[in-house]
C-alpha cells in the first residue's frame, strides 16, 4: 500500500493525463443530471490544456472532466460554484453568476509536505520525517540529461561528494556522504528497488523514478551494517501503475571535447628553460642535456629551433615526413631534432561523439502492470589513433499483480552490461599512453623518417591490439505483499544478483617497429640500422586473462502495523535481512602466441602462470521501528537493529545497534496560525543513532600464511617460500559510527520558498588499525579496535518556486555544505604527514588532534637576490640557513627561494615529528570545503531552461611533475607560464630560477604554500534549453508529448588552478600505486554539447 501511494503522490508526469481523464470520465458520467444553465471552457497551465481535469459542482455529485484538449461543458445551477481540480496543481474554486465560458489557469501545488518520501523498507510523510534526509526525482536527474545517474547527484544534494578522477568514458565516480567516516571503505550503502547493490554506475538514469539519500544515522540504522556511512535508496519505475499501453522513447546525440587543453610553450623555449636549469643545476659544468639516448639540447640547437619555429611552425606545410638536415641532424656526439611537433593535437581529437538512447513499454489494467525499460549507450574515447570506446546495453524488465485484495506479487529481471575497449598498453596500467602523452617535450618525433615511424608511444599505439574489459550485472528478483488483515502488510522479497567482470589482453610486439632513438645513435646510418621491431618479446609476447565474479543473495522479510487513532498515529514495523555474497577471481598468463592474431591460451607455447583468490561473507540482521506522531504535529521515531557479520571472530559477531529521532511541527500549534500564509510551516527534528560497520576486510581475526616465488634458483629452478603468519586479535569486534543531527525544515509564503538546515556531529570509534610497534617484534602488527575520528559538519539547502499569472514558472535551488574531519583517538604517534606519490592519506601518520587532509609545508618568504649576496658568492648574515632544505652541495644565487624562519632559530628545518615541527606548518587543506551548487529553472508555454552551477569554494592540493613545478623532471614539457622565472629583469616572477631538480620536491621546491595549488572552481555543470509541442497539435498524430532540448555540460569554468588542469581531476592511481609526477596526466575532463528528443505515445 505504501509503495502505490509514494508513486501515486511523486507522478508529475503529464504523459498520464489521458489516463487520468479515462477514469474519471467513468466515475463522473453517471452523475450529471439536468441542470437550468450551460457552462462550458478550458482549462489549461503555463499555455498547456490538461487532460481529464476535475470539474465539479460545489454541494452536488455533478461533474464532468475536460477532454483531450482541456475543454468541458457542464449544466449547473445559475449561481452555482464549480471546483476546478488536477493532480499536482492548486484547486480552484470559482463563482458561475452570468458567466457562460470560463478560461481557467491552474497554478501547479508548491506544498509538498503531504508527498511521500523512501525511508528504510517502507515510505514515509515528508512532513513527518525526522531524519536527515533528501530527494531527487527521477524527472529532475533525466532533465540534466547525463549518462550516469551519479552525475546528475553532484552537489544537488547537500552533504553528498561526488567525484571522478578522470574523463576516461565509462568511469566510475567516488561517493562520500559527510566526509570520510573510516581510513577503510566510506562508500555509503546502495539499494535499488530494496536490493542492496554495489554500483548504481550502471543503471540508465532514465529508468530512475527517484532517490532517497539517508544522511544520519536514525534514517540509515535500519540498514544496519551495511549503511554505516549513508544510503542512497533507488526507486527505478519497475513498479508504476499502469492503466493503458503507455511507449516513451528518448535520445541523444552529443559531442565531447577536452575541458582543458595544455598550454606549452613552443619547443624552442622550452627547451631553454630547460637548458638553462641544467647549467644551474651543474654550476656550468654541462653545455646540454639528453632527452633520451643521444637525443641532444645544446645551446646552438636551441637557437636552431628558435629560427625553425619562426619560419615555419610545426612544420605542417611538410607533413609528417621529416628530412635530414631541415628537421633533424647529428653532430657533435648527438641526435638533434630541430622540428616540434603539437603533441597534444597528435593524440587527442577535437571532438568525440556520443549517443544514448532510451525506450519504456509500460501497460495493464490496474490489477497487473508490466514495465520494459531498454537502453543503449556508447562512447567514443578521446585519442585520435586506435581510439578507446565504451558501450552500456540495460534491461530491466518487471511484472507485478494484484491477485485479491489480500496478495499482491511481483518479479523483475535486470541485466546491465558494459564493454571498454582500449589498445594494449606496452608498460604498466599506471604509465599508459596518457601518462607519455605529457612524458616528452615536443622535439620527440612524432613523424616519419623515410616513411617509417621513430620509436614514441603513438607508434605504439597505433600498432596495439584492442584489449576488452567486459562487466555484467544480472538480477532477478520476486516478492510478495500479504495483507491478512486490516492495517496488517506483510512484505517477503528474495533476490539474487551477480557481477561479473572479464580482461582478456595481449600484446603484439613483433607488429610494431620504429628507429630506437632511446638508444645513442650517433649518425643516421646508425639509426637506420636501429629500425625493427624495439619491444621486447620476453616481456610483452604473452595473452592474459581474468575473471571475477560476485554472487549475493539477500532476503528482507517485513510486517508493517499501521494504525490511526483519532489524532494518533502510530505505526511497527518489524522484520529480518539476511544476505550472503561470495567473490572468486582468477587470472591466468602465457606467453609465447604461436599467432598474433589468435590469442588464446591453448594457442601459445611458454611459461604460463595463474592464481585465484576466494573470498565470502554474509550478514544477518533483525530490525524494527516504532514511529508515533500526534496531530501530525509531534513525532518520534524509534530503531533498533540487531546484527550480525561473519567478519568477526566467534562471540564478537553480533552487536545491538539503536537509534531514535523526533520532530516538533511547532507550525501547527494554534498559536502560530496568525502567522499563515507567511510562514507555511516549521519544523525542529533531532537524531541520534549508533550503526556498526562491518566492512573491515577479510581474515582480519585468522592469522594466514602467504606465499611468494624468491629469486634463489636451486637446481635450476626458483624456490617458492612460505612468509611468517600474521598476528591476529581475538577481540576484534565492530567498528561503531555514531551520529547527532540537529535539523530544522521551514516552508515560507505559502510553500514556495523553503529552507533546510543541518548541523551534525559523527563519530566512528573502535576502528580498526594497528599500532606503533618496534620492528623486533618480527611481524607487522596485529589489527586492534583503537581508533576514533570524528566529523562536524552542517548542510543548508534553499529553495524557491513561483509561478506567474502568464504561467511563467520560475524556480531557484541553492545548496553548501561543509564538514571537518579529525582524529581523537590513536595509538601514540608523532609523525607528521609526508607528501607521497598518492597524496596526503598515509595511515601511519594518524594522531590525536590531527585534522584529515592537512597539508604540512614551509611558508614563502620571498626570492634571493644578488643583495643577499657577498662578493665571494656567499650569503650574508642575518638570513637563515636553508643548507638542510636543498640538496647536499647546493650552491645558492639570486632566484632562490628564501623560506620563513617560524621558529627564529636562523636556520631551515623540515622535521618529521610533531615534538619538533621545526619550520614546518600546516599550509592547507586536501579536502573539498564549502562544496555547493545552484539550480536555476524556468518553463513558460512549452519551453524550458534550467542551468545548474556546481563547485568547491576551498580546497588546496600539492602536487609535483612539470606540469605544475617548471624543471621537475629533465626532458619533459614546460608549459604556459612557466617563462614567468627569476631574473635580474623578471624580480616579481612566479617561479624561482630554471633549475633541474631530479625529480625531487626539495630545495626551492620543497612542499610550500607559494606552489600549493588553489582547486576551488565555480562550473556550469548543466545548461539546457527544451520546448515541449502543444498536445493540441500532437493529439492528431496519437502522440502524447514531444519535447526537443539542447544540452550543454561543464561549458565554462572560473577556477584557481594556474596550470591548463581542470580542477575536478585527482591524482591518478592504478592498482593502488601511483607516481608522483601524474597530476594533470590524466584522460582529460569533457565538456558536451548534445541534443535530442522526449517522445511519449
Amino acid at each position: 500500500m505504501e509503495k502505490e501511494i509514494l508513486t501515486k503522490r511523486h507522478t508529475r508526469n503529464k504523459t498520464k493525463r489521458f489516463l487520468v481523464f479515462l477514469l474519471l470520465f467513468v466515475a463522473c458520467s453517471s452523475s450529471v443530471f439536468a441542470q437550468s444553465k450551460t457552462i462550458s471552457g478550458v482549462v489549461t497551465s503555463a499555455g498547456e490544456p490538461l487532460i481529464g481535469a476535475s470539474i465539479a459542482e460545489k454541494g452536488t455529485t455533478n461533474g464532468t472532466i475536460t477532454d483531450i484538449e482541456g475543454r468541458f461543458s457542464i449544466k449547473v445551477a445559475p449561481n452555482a460554484t464549480l471546483q476546478v481540480s488536477y493532480l499536482g496543481y492548486e484547486t480552484r474554486s470559482i463563482d458561475v453568476k452570468d458567466q457562460t465560458f470560463l478560461d481557467i489557469e491552474l497554478q501547479e501545488a508548491v506544498n509538498m509536505l503531504d508527498e511521500f518520501v523512501a525511508i528504510g523498507y517502507g515510505v514515509q510523510q515528508k512532513k513527518l520525517i525526522t531524519g536527515a534526509t533528501v530527494q531527487v526525482k527521477g524527472d529532475d536527474i533525466a532533465k540534466l540529461n547525463t549518462v550516469n545517474a551519479l552525475g546528475a547527484l553532484q552537489s544537488q544534494t547537500p552533504g553528498v561528494n561526488i567525484t571522478k578522477q578522470s574523463g576516461k568514458p565509462g568511469e566510475g565516480f567516488k561517493v562520500t556522504i559527510r566526509g570520510l567516516g573510516t581510513i577503510g571503505n566510506s562508500a555509503p550503502l546502495y539499494i535499488i528497488d530494496g536490493v542492496p547493490n554495489g554500483d548504481i554506475g550502471m543503471l540508465n538514469p532514465s529508468d530512475i523514478e527517484s532517490v532517497d539519500v539517508l544522511k544520519d544515522a536514525a534514517s540509515a540504522s535500519i540498514y544496519g551494517a551495511r549503511g554505516a556511512f549513508g544510503v542512497l535508496l533507488i526507486t527505478t519505475k519497475s513498479r508504476s501503475k499502469h492503466e493503458r499501453l503507455s511507449v516513451k522513447y528518448t535520445n541523444n546525440f552529443a559531442w565531447r571535447t577536452p575541458t582543458k587543453t595544455p598550454e606549452q610553450l613552443p619547443g624552442w623555449q622550452q627547451a631553454d628553460i630547460n637548458l638553462q636549469g641544467v647549467i644551474n643545476q651543474t654550476k656550468g659544468s654541462t653545455a646540454f642535456y639528453n632527452v633520451v639516448g643521444n637525443m641532444r639540447v645544446d645551446a646552438t640547437h636551441v637557437q636552431k629551433m628558435k629560427d625553425y619555429w619562426d619560419k615555419y611552425g610545426y612544420g605542417d606545410q611538410f607533413g609528417r615526413e621529416m628530412e635530414l638536415g631541415r628537421d633533424f641532424e647529428f653532430r657533435d656526439g648527438g641526435m638533434f631534432f630541430i622540428r616540434t611537433w603539437d603533441w597534444y593535437d597528435e593524440y587527442i581529437k577535437d571532438w568525440a561523439p556520443q549517443q544514448n538512447h532510451s525506450l519504456s513499454i509500460n501497460g495493464g489494467n490496474g490489477k497487473t502492470n508490466y514495465n520494459i525499460a531498454l537502453g543503449y549507450l556508447s562512447q567514443d574515447g578521446m585519442m585520435k589513433v586506435n581510439s578507446d570506446n565504451y558501450k552500456r546495453y540495460n534491461a530491466n524488465i518487471s511484472l507485478n499483480s494484484e491477485l485479491n485484495k489480500y496478495v499482491s506479487i511481483r518479479t523483475g529481471v535486470m541485466f546491465t552490461r558494459s564493454d571498454y575497449d582500449k589498445p594494449f598498453n606496452y608498460n604498466t596500467d599506471l604509465y599508459d599512453p596518457m601518462y607519455y602523452l605529457y612524458r616528452w617535450q615536443p622535439m620527440m618525433p612524432y613523424g616519419t623518417f623515410e616513411g617509417k615511424e621513430f620509436r614514441n608511444a603513438l607508434t605504439e599505439q597505433k600498432s596495439a591490439p584492442i584489449t576488452t574489459k567486459e562487466r555484467e550485472y544480472l538480477r532477478l528478483t520476486g516478492g510478495a505483499t500479504i495483507k491478512p488483515i486490516k492495517d496488517l502488510t506483510l512484505d517477503i522479497d528474495v533476490a539474487y544478483s551477480s557481477v561479473e567482470n572479464r580482461y582478456k589482453k595481449y600484446g603484439t610486439p613483433s607488429l610494431t617497429s620504429g628507429y630506437e632513438i632511446f638508444t645513442a645513435r650517433p649518425s643516421v646510418e646508425a639509426l637506420r640500422d636501429s629500425y625493427g621491431s624495439y619491444l621486447s618479446a620476453a616481456t610483452y609476447d604473452y595473452v592474459y586473462q581474468e575473471t571475477g565474479r560476485t554472487e549475493n543473495l539477500t532476503a528482507n522479510f517485513v510486517a508493517t502495523y499501521a494504525k490511526r487513532w483519532g489524532d494518533h498515529d502510530f505505526k511497527a514495523m518489524a522484520g529480518s535481512s539476511l544476505e550472503k555474497s561470495e567473490y572468486e577471481y582468477y587470472w591466468a598468463q602465457r606467453k609465447g602466441l604461436l599467432d598474433p592474431a589468435k590469442p588464446e591460451l591453448n594457442l601459445a607455447t611458454g611459461d604460463q602462470t595463474t592464481s585465484s583468490s576466494h573470498t565470502w561473507w554474509s550478514v544477518a540482521g533483525f530490525f524494527g521501528r516504532l514511529n508515533y506522531s500526534y496531530k501530525d504535529r509531534y513525532m518520534l521515531e524509534l530503531n533498533g537493529r540487531y546484527d550480525g557479520s561473519s567478519r568477526f571472530p566467534s562471540g564478537n559477531r553480533f552487536g545491538f545497534f539503536p537509534s531514535m529521532s523526533a520532530g516538533y511541527r511547532i507550525s501547527e500549534e494554534p498559536f502560530m496560525q496568525s502567522l499563515k500564509p507567511y510562514l507555511s510551516t516549521l519544523k525542529i527534528r533531532g537524531s541520534w543513532g549508533m550503526i556498526g560497520n562491518q566492512d573491515v576486510g577479510t581474515d582480519r581475526y585468522i592469522s594466514t600464511l602467504s606465499t611468494s616465488v624468491d629469486s634463489w634458483i636451486i637446481d635450476g629452478k626458483k624456490v617458492q617460500s612460505t612468509q611468517k603468519p600474521t598476528i591476529v586479535s581475538s577481540t576484534l569486534t565492530w567498528e561503531k559510527v555514531t551520529t547527532l543531527d540537529l535539523g530544522l525544515d521551514a516552508r515560507f509564503f505559502n510553500d514556495a520558498l523553503g529552507v533546510t538546515f543541518d548541523w551534525y556531529n559523527r563519530t566512528t570509534s573502535d576502528i580498526l588499525t594497528t599500532a606503533n610497534l618496534p620492528a623486533t617484534l618480527g611481524a607487522d602488527a596485529p589489527y586492534e579496535n583503537m581508533g576514533t575520528i570524528q566529523t562536524k559538519g552542517w548542510e543548508l539547502a534553499i529553495d524557491y518556486r513561483h509561478t506567474f499569472k502568464n504561467g511563467l514558472h520560475f524556480g531557484v535551488t541553492a545548496s553548501v555544505a561543509d564538514d571537518k574531519t579529525e582524529v581523537t583517538k590513536w595509538t601514540y604517534n608523532t609523525k607528521i604527514p609526508s607528501y607521497g606519490a598518492t597524496g596526503w592519506w598515509d595511515k601511519s601518520a594518524y594522531k590525536e588532534g590531527m585534522v584529515l587532509g592537512d597539508i604540512w609545508g614551509l611558508q614563502f618568504d620571498r626570492f634571493l637576490t644578488e643583495d643577499d649576496f657577498n662578493a665571494d658568492g656567499s650569503l650574508k648574515a642575518g638570513l637563515p640557513d636553508q643548507t638542510k632544505v636543498f640538496p647536499a652541495g647546493y650552491q645558492f644565487a639570486p632566484g632562490d627561494v628564501l623560506y620563513k624562519d617560524l621558529d627564529n632559530n636562523g636556520e631551515i628545518v623540515k622535521q618529521t615529528n610533531t615534538n619538533d615541527k621545526g619550520d614546518l606548518s600546516v599550509i592547507g587543506n586536501a579536502l573539498p570545503r564549502l562544496q555547493f551548487g545552484l539550480n536555476l529553472d524556468a518553463a513558460w508555454k512549452g519551453f524550458d531552461i534550467s542551468m545548474f552551477f556546481q563547485g568547491v569554494a576551498k580546497r588546496k592540493l600539492w602536487a609535483a611533475g612539470n606540469q605544475v613545478l617548471p624543471g621537475f623532471t629533465t626532458g619533459e614539457p614546460f608549459y604556459k607560464g612557466a617563462e614567468d622565472y627569476w631574473t635580474p629583469e623578471n624580480t616579481d616572477a612566479f617561479y624561482p630560477r630554471p633549475m633541474d631538480y631530479k625529480q625531487s620536491a626539495s630545495g626551492n621546491y620543497s612542499v610550500n604554500d607559494r606552489y600549493l595549488l588553489n582547486m576551488a572552481y565555480l562550473r556550469l555543470k548543466t545548461f539546457t534549453v527544451g520546448y515541449s509541442l502543444p498536445k493540441v497539435w500532437l493529439s492528431k498524430f496519437k502522440v502524447q508529448g514531444l519535447r526537443v532540448y539542447f544540452t550543454g555540460e561543464n561549458l565554462f569554468t572560473i577556477d584557481g588552478v594556474k596550470p591548463a588542469i581542470d580542477p575536478e581531476i585527482g591524482i591518478r592511481t592504478a592498482s593502488g600505486k601511483s607516481d608522483q609526477r601524474n597530476f594533470g596526466r590524466s584522460y582529460p575532463y569533457q565538456k558536451t554539447v548534445s541534443f535530442g528528443i522526449q517522445l511519449s505515445l
